[in-house]
């Protein structure tokens, strides 16, 4: 099984404002497994977290997002963590939140994830 990544940045177009809920949203193509996210500001950030939501309800959550040298993340069993693998059906919209944010402030945010249903 290939795992496969999306690299997402998130700035708010508006100069001096801060991201927030419902920052991004995209339609999942196929059904995908995520094994892992990876989350980091581009400056320090002291309680900043990222969620990803899947059709409006919270699947992965409190992902820390605070420190730029050293990203925060959520790894499922068989890949490094102890979380369960979340699947997204096709056709779901997936929205990501960043909570607590400071003004002007990026964030960036890796999913790993395999096509289809995977075992846990």
């Amino acid at each position: 099984m290939t795992v496969q990544s999306m690299c997402i940045t998130l700035v708010d177009p508006t100069e001096g404002s801060a991201v927030g809920a419902a920052e991004m949203y995209f339609t999942t193509p196929l059904e995908m497994t995520i094994v892992g996210v990876s989350a980091c500001p581009q400056a320090d950030d002291a309680d900043a977290t990222v969620d990803i939501n899947d059709d409006g309800t919270g699947v992965i959550t409190a992902v820390d997002a605070s420190d730029a040298d050293a990203p925060g993340t959520w790894e499922a069993t068989g890949y490094g963590g102890t979380e369960d693998p979340v699947v997204i059906a096709a056709g779901s919209d997936v929205n990501i939140d960043v909570n607590s944010a400071a003004n002007g402030n990026a964030f960036y945010v890796v999913i790993y994830y395999l096509a289809g249903t995977q075992p846990a």
